[in-house]
């Protein structure tokens, strides 16, 4: 008996047809949208992964302190910087205590009093001796571009938000790395077998056979995609929660735990508010916290923030996220006002502290770090191939329509 097919509805083919064109489309138009950006992000993604190294052999002179003898205390040491500029506020400063070593003090324009915004400085970012005080090296971070001292900044800076002013850069890569993250699922997609055996139709996709110019290029881009699709989906995704965490990243997580709030997750002040306090009184209530907790050793970092009016202690090592924990003090009145431990809170908690170190590959120590290095290139190695491929399609589909559109001869009668 003759089947015929319903009098409404495609056939079941036509609609996977259907599908599968859409997600072409959709592959084409945002690989295309994010290539170049994603180009930039990865070659300065892979040199990132070593930026104090580089840092390091580019300015030696910068992170060789020869005073001997106690550290100056935080209050002194920013006193020392501020000195050079009454416009300087210092913000934040390692707290060094290997000797031999230098500090990195970052410093903000003051805060003007009309405005609530701080005032333009020249430089803002310090190399100091944490003994004498001395400026070993001064810098404005992601100032322009390629001399030794400006490289790192600039590289930084480029990488995070394209040197674009304001908030623009950010949100502008934010979007990028929105559209990078849907782009693998759609990529992965496309990848998929129709029919069965399913696993026997999908293993040639994870090969690089090569042959033609056009087949290198696509087997490059789909199976290294493929093999690496775990850490490019986990790295696309830290990306978003380093640009657009309240807008995007926090929101998705909050679909699965809840997110327990600090000081530093809520809205920032409309206008800056300068400190108050002495770095040497919140850093000796650091200490007594950390002592009541049981943590046996020095503080590494002390910061104000003028957007929320906190201050934070760290305690650990700062390479290590798993070790790294801040206690924060209001700015008003020097009272504890939360911390921030590895491993703690909700479980949404943990995955977001997460994604800074897997960004910049610290969360598996100096593996994890060769590890996005080698990323930031394949990331870029996946945007030339994706434009390579389309252009060779164009080429393709061009010379076929005007190849059409030639009038046929006629034979002569």
């Amino acid at each position: 008996m003759t089947q015929t097919a319903p009098a409404t509805g495609a056939h079941p083919r036509h609609g996977g047809l259907a599908l599968r064109s859409g997600l072409v489309w959709a592959h084409r138009i945002l690989g295309l949208a994010t290539a170049l950006f994603l180009f930039v992000a990865g070659i300065t993604g892979s040199l990132l992964a070593f930026h104090d190294e580089i840092d390091v052999r580019l300015n030696p002179q910068a992170y060789t302190a020869t005073a001997r003898g106690a550290p100056l205390a935080p209050e002194a040491l920013a006193a020392k910087i501020e000195a050079g500029d009454p416009d300087r506020a210092v913000w934040y400063m390692a707290l060094e205590h290997a000797p031999g070593h230098a500090a990195a003090v970052f410093a903000m324009g003051r805060i003007d009093p009309a405005s609530g915004q701080p005032v333009d400085i020249a430089k803002d970012y310090f190399n100091v001796d944490p003994v004498s005080g001395e400026i070993l090296a001064a810098r404005l971070w992601g100032a322009c571009c390629f001399s030794r001292l400006a490289f790192v900044p600039f590289i930084y800076e480029f990488h995070h938000n394209l040197s674009l002013p304001g908030t623009m850069g950010i949100l502008l890569m934010g979007v990028v790395a929105v559209l990078w993250f849907v782009d693998g699922f759609v990529g992965l997609a496309l990848t998929l077998p129709r029919g069965r055996p399913f696993l026997a139709k999908w293993t040639p996709a994870f090969a690089i056979k090569g042959g033609s110019r056009f087949r290198l290029h696509l087997d490059l881009h789909r199976a290294v995609a493929l093999w690496l699709f775990v850490i490019l989906i986990a790295i696309a995704f830290s990306s978003i929660a380093m640009n657009l965490r309240r807008e995007v990243a926090e929101p998705i997580v909050r679909l699965f735990s809840t997110l327990t709030p600090t000081p530093l997750s809520g809205a920032p002040f409309e206008r800056l508010r300068p400190r108050t306090l002495s770095f040497d009184g919140v850093l000796a209530a650091g200490v007594r916290e950390a002592r009541a907790r049981g943590w046996s050793e020095p503080a590494s970092e002390i910061f104000y923030s003028p957007h929320y009016g906190v201050f934070g202690v760290s305690f650990g090592d700062h390479d290590d996220p798993f070790d790294q924990r801040w206690l924060y003090f209001s700015g008003d009145t020097g009272e504890l006002r939360g911390a921030a431990i590895p491993g703690a809170g909700s479980a949404g908690d943990v995955f977001l502290a997460l994604q800074l170190p897997i960004h910049s590959g610290r969360v598996l120590g100096l593996f994890g770090r060769i590890l996005i290095a080698v990323m930031g290139v394949v990331v870029a190695m996946l945007s030339v191939t994706g434009v390579v491929i389309w252009w060779i399609k164009r080429k393709g589909r061009r010379a076929r329509a005007m190849k059409a559109a030639r009038p046929k001869a006629v034979p002569a009668e």
